[in-house]
């Protein structure tokens, strides 16, 4: 699944997340999602994150820079684990750092 749309201002915990705000009509489960992200003619390896928001969240592996106000395309890869409710903020910091871990290693090995 391909999604397109321009980046708005979010809440965070400390990681520099694009909030995708899409025109078009998706049907995505909650969860967190391998993806690879398209910005100005580059691809990145990257983390989707539905069901927090209404707005899908995209974390780009090893980009620098805003991408606010600015259009990202967004390939679904497929689905890392199901959302979970944590009780701190900083469960929730480790279980994001667990999740970057694991999508290096997995766009490592592909």
């Amino acid at each position: 699944m391909k999604l397109v749309g321009q980046v708005v201002k979010g809440e965070g915990l400390g990681f520099k997340t694009a909030n995708i705000k899409t025109s078009q009509p998706f049907k995505l489960e909650s969860g967190v999602y391998l993806a690879k992200a398209f910005y100005k003619n580059k691809e990145y390896k990257a983390l989707a994150i539905m069901g927090v928001r209404k707005d899908i969240e995209v974390y780009l592996l090893d980009f620098e820079g805003d991408l606010y106000n600015q259009i990202l395309e967004v390939e679904i890869l497929e689905k890392m684990r199901d959302l979970v409710q944590y009780n701190s903020e900083e469960g929730l910091k480790q279980k994001i750092e667990e999740d970057i871990e694991e999508a290096r290693r997995y766009f490592e090995d592909h």
